[in-house]
């Protein structure tokens, strides 16, 4: 995907996120905070020129270190930061898709995951992503 499409996937999805904490969906809270973690970081990749338009990335890379040092095997600038930050998205996400209702540190845990690595992101370059 261009990079123009990845940062209208990204503004959709912060919008939604805002959406979501407000009505405390939590699974779309988990969705939309995990999909704009992959946006963020694709976008960093396209911006750095470490990547091409026809590369995807998944969230479910996160999942493990192992996973997404072999998909991943880029080096970037962040890149141990920012793959944490991404795993404990990855952690969080599922319960609060698809499990029972989470406690409100859960939810308060993904938002926070998201807005860390938003700011990470955009002090790798310079720039200010909305």
């Amino acid at each position: 995907m261009k990079l123009e499409n990845h940062i209208a996937k990204l503004r959709e999805h912060i919008s939604a996120l805002e959406w979501a904490l407000e009505q405390d969906n939590q699974s779309a809270i988990g969705f939309h905070a995990s999909a704009g973690s992959v946006e963020l970081l694709s976008i960093l990749l396209h911006k750095l020129g470490k990547v091409t338009a026809d590369f995807q990335l998944n969230h479910s890379w996160f999942k493990s270190r192992r996973i997404a040092e072999t998909k991943l095997p880029l080096s970037f600038p962040k890149k141990v930061e920012i793959m944490s930050i991404m795993e404990e998205i990855e952690e969080l996400r599922n319960p609060l898709c698809y499990g029972s209702p989470r406690p409100e540190e859960a939810v308060a845990e993904i938002a926070d995951c998201f807005r860390r690595l938003k700011l990470v992101v955009e002090g790798v370059l310079g720039d200010k992503l909305e």
